[in-house]
This record gives C-alpha cells, structure tokens and sequence, in this order.
C-alpha cells in the first residue's frame, strides 16, 4: 500500500517544488531537468516580459497583479507536465517491482523444485538472476529480517546489519 501511494506523493511534491517529486522517486537526473526547466523558463520569460519586481510583503494582491499570464500560463503548464511525469514514473517504478517481484518468485520455485525438497535453503538465489532490472540497473529488494527496502547488490541489509539470504546461498 505504500508503494503505490509514492507516485501521488511524488505528483503532489513537484507541484509544491520543481523536481522534488521526482527526488523522491530517486531519479536524480530528471528531478535536475525539471527544476532547470521550471526554473530556467520561468527566468526567461520573466525577462522577456520585464516583469518587475514586487515585494510580497508590502502588498500580497500587487503579486498576482504584477505577473502577466503570458508567463504565469507557461509556468503552471511546466509544473503540471513535471508532477504528471513524476506520477507516470512513480507508476512505471511499481510496475518494474512487480514484474521482478513476480520473476523472483517464479526463480525460487523453480530452485526450490529442482533441489526436491522445501528445505529453507532451496528458495535463497543470489539477486542477479531474478531482481536485476532494464537496462542492467539492480532493484532494490525488502530484507526479510526488518522489512525495509535495501539494495540487492549487497549481501546485507544496511538498515539492520542481518546478512541477506543470498549472501548465504553463495557462501556454500
């Protein structure tokens, strides 16, 4: 339930800030994009209208007076296309999870059918054969000991300490 609220939060967070939605997702480059974006468009265009400056604190109803739609139009427009990538991102991020969720189980049983027995070892495989995402990146796994999401690249869990179960299946 979580996971599928991030992308609302990651939406709401890029109308609030440019790029931070998208920092939440942890996608460092695009969250840049967007702010450089927002930022950079709204600079121009402020420049291309000589809007000029207006304290907000002297008078709150001269800010909304003082900027023509000509540059406010765009400016909501960047954001609404920044929080609606950052959703749509959100949601391609969970459907990756569970399709390598959905590859890692079907990896287990398949191990676990090839041993012939249940025995507790028989579902541990290292994390490069089911969790490894496109375009080679490693996918973040819940370790079993805590339930926090940590990096299937490392044979333990940086949250609390507990070697991960692949970690023993290589030490065989």
């Amino acid at each position: 339930m979580r996971s599928q609220l991030r992308p609302v939060l990651a939406a709401v967070l890029a109308l609030v800030l440019p790029g931070l939605g998208h920092l939440t997702l942890r996608r460092w480059g695009r969250a840049l994009l967007w702010h450089l974006t927002i930022v950079g468009g709204g600079v121009a265009l402020f420049a291309l209208y000589d809007v000029e400056p207006v304290d907000p604190f002297a008078d709150p109803a001269a800010v909304s007076a003082a900027i023509p739609t000509d540059v406010a139009l765009p400016v909501a427009l960047l954001f609404a296309l920044s929080a609606l990538d950052a959703f749509l991102v959100g949601r391609a991020d969970i459907a990756e999870r569970e399709r390598a969720d959905a590859a890692a189980e079907a990896m287990r049983r398949r191990v676990a059918s090839a041993d012939g027995d249940d025995a507790p070892g028989g579902d541990q495989i290292p994390p490069s054969a089911a969790i490894s995402g496109k375009d080679g990146e490693t996918l973040e796994v819940a370790c079993p000991n805590c339930g926090k999401e940590t990096d299937a690249d490392l044979d333990f869990c940086h949250w609390c300490t507990e070697p991960l179960p692949w970690a023993e299946a290589d030490d065989r």
